[in-house]
Order: structure tokens, then sequence, then C-alpha cells
């Protein structure tokens, strides 16, 4: 029963070492010679040596890490980066700028947990939902939203005295 344990777990850990780069480096660390090390117990005379391999290895495993899913990150990190930051205020602008920058820094990091993600990606998107509209020195907002808001606001006029018109000319 014990032989199977150690087999098992030198087979759990065989299929990680496949995939030594989904997990953090510093998790695993020794992994590849420790799983050796259990291969050879299993020609051990004792089972003593045989239990000690075992525990080992089983400690490596349950150890590891898996990599942090960096993908929304780096998906939001490029909308933020795109975004024209001329048109609002240069305070909220620098916070998603800053912001921008401890996203690069998490996603490159390969000991980052999923957490450290987590909070990054949570504070860009604060950062982005904060932007405000700079305004002109008469007051009014300088920015292409605002601009794209009077063109609609224009064509529903438009749209609204179309209908009006066709209403009448239906009346009469």
């Amino acid at each position: 029963m014990k032989r199977q344990r150690t087999e098992h777990e030198i087979e759990l850990v065989t299929e990680m070492v496949a995939n030594i780069g989904s997990y953090v480096p510093s998790t695993v660390e020794g992994l590849q010679d420790k799983l050796a090390d259990a291969q050879a117990a299993m020609n051990a005379t004792t089972q003593e040596e045989i239990d000690a391999a075992t525990a080992t290895l089983r400690e490596a495993r349950l150890n590891a890490r898996t990599k942090a899913d960096v993908s929304a990150l780096e998906e939001l990190i490029a909308y933020a980066a795109a975004l024209d930051m001329r048109g609002f205020t240069a305070q909220s602008a620098a916070e998603v700028i800053q912001a921008i920058e401890q996203c690069r820094l998490i996603a490159r990091d390969p000991e980052a947990t999923q957490e450290d993600v987590d909070i990054q990606l949570q504070a860009l998107q604060s950062a982005i939902d904060g932007l405000r509209t700079a305004e002109k020195a008469d007051g009014s907002a300088d920015t292409a939203a605002a601009a794209q808001s009077g063109a609609m606001s224009a064509l529903l006029l438009a749209a609204g005295g179309g209908a009006w018109l066709a209403r009448k000319k239906q009346d009469d």
C-alpha cells in the first residue's frame, strides 16, 4: 500500500515537471531532484527510506503554486495605454498612468500571486473609472466624447424634427 502511494506521488510530480513552466519558479525549485530521489528510493531496501522520499515529494508537490493568470490584466493595460489622456484632468490621467505602471510590474513578476494580479486589475479599473474630463476656460468640456455627445444630440433633434414634419404632412 505504501509503495502505491509513492508510485502515485511520483506519477503526479512527473506530470508537474512536464509542465514546470506553469508554476511559480520559487515554489518548484529542486522538484526534479526530489522526484529523482523518490524514484531512486523505490529501489531502497527499507520502508523508512521509501516513506521519507514519499513525504518529501508530497511536501514539494503541495508547495508548488501555479502562475497567476495575467491575461485580463494585460488586456486592461493595453486598453488603458491606448486612451487619449489629453481630454482628462492631469490628476486623473496621472492616476491611470501610475496604475498602468504598477500593473506592468505585476504582470512581469513571475512570483506574483493571483490575488496580487486581481488587486492591480481592480486598481487600474478604478483609475479608469475615475477619469474626469478637463474643462476649457469657458467651462465647456474639451473631449471627443463631448463632441460626440453634441453630434448625437443634433442627430436626435433632426430625427425628431423629421418625424414631426412627416406626422404633420400625414395629418394635412
